[in-house]
C-alpha cells in the first residue's frame, strides 16, 4: 500500500515539485496538500495520514506549534520538516517538537521518495547541513541527555511512540495496567492497546518478554 502524505506548503513552486515528484512514485501518495496552519487543522481527521510534510513558514502560524497539534491528531504518523530554515534554534525546535525528519527545500530533489519511506520505516533523514547541527548539538550535551538522545533513536527505529515509551517504561518498572491507567490518567482499555502495539513492535507476546526486548535493544540498562 502507498504510503499516504499530507502536505502543508505556502509556497506553490515548492508544493508543485513534491507533487510532481510524489505523483511519479508508486510508493506514495498524496492524500492532502493545505496552504496553511488552519487550513490544514479544519481537516476532521488525519486517520489516513502516514506521513506529515511541514513548512515551517506558514503564513498563519508557526510550524513548530503545528506539528504538536499534528502529532497530538496523529500520534502515529511520522513528521517531515521540509523548510528553508536551517538555523540550529529552528532544527532543534523542530525535533524536540516530534519531528522525525528535517530536510531543507534546497535539498529536494528525487531522493525525496527514497527519503519519505525510510522515515516510513523508523528512520531519520537529514539533510547534511542539518545532520552537521544535531552532531553538534550532540557533541555538547551532557551524558544524560546523549543517554536520553540514543533512546530516542532506538525508540525511533522501533517505531514506539512517546505514548507507548510511557507504557513499556512503567511496565518494566512492575507496575500493573490498573498503575500504569493512573498514573497516565487513561483507561485500562487505552494501556492495553499500547500494550498490544508494544508487543507487537518489539515481536513478544508476554510482559516479561517485553522487558527482555527492552533490556536487548538498550532501551534500559541490562
Amino acid at each position: 500500500m502507498a504510503i499516504s502524505i499530507y502536505m502543508i506548503e505556502d509556497d506553490p513552486a515548492v508544493r508543485r515539485h513534491v507533487e510532481d515528484i510524489i505523483g511519479a512514485s508508486a510508493s506514495c501518495r498524496i492524500a492532502g496538500v493545505a496552504c496553511t496552519g488552519a487550513e490544514a487543522l479544519a481537516r476532521r481527521d488525519f486517520d489516513d495520514v502516514d506521513v506529515f510534510i511541514v513548512d515551517l513558514g506558514l503564513p498563519d502560524m508557526d510550524g513548530i506549534d503545528l506539528i504538536e497539534r499534528l502529532i497530538a491528531r496523529n500520534g502515529e504518523a511520522r513528521v517531515l520538516v521540509l523548510s528553508t530554515f536551517s538555523g540550529s534554534r529552528q532544527v532543534m525546535r523542530s525535533l524536540q517538537a516530534g519531528a522525525h525528519g528535517y530536510l531543507t527545500k534546497d535539498a529536494v530533489g528525487e531522493r525525496l521518495v527514497e527519503q519519505i519511506v525510510a522515515l516510513n520505516n523508523g528512520l531519520a533523514p537529514l539533510s547534511p547541513a542539518i545532520s552537521k547541527i544535531v552532531l553538534e548539538k550532540l557533541r555538547h550535551m551532557d551524558p544524560v541527555a546523549h543517554q536520553d538522545a540514543g533512546r530516542e533513536q532506538i525508540l525511533a527505529e522501533l517505531d514506539i511512540s512517546k505514548r507507548e515509551w510511557d507504557v513499556l517504561e512503567m511496565l518494566i518498572e512492575g507496575l500493573s495496567i490498573m498503575d500504569i491507567s493512573g498514573r497516565l490518567y487513561i483507561s485500562h482499555h487505552t494501556v492495553n492497546q499500547h500494550l498490544r502495539a508494544i508487543y507487537r513492535k518489539l515481536n513478544v507476546q508476554s510482559r516479561s518478554m517485553a522487558v527482555a526486548a527492552a533490556r536487548k535493544h538498550g532501551l534500559v540498562d541490562a
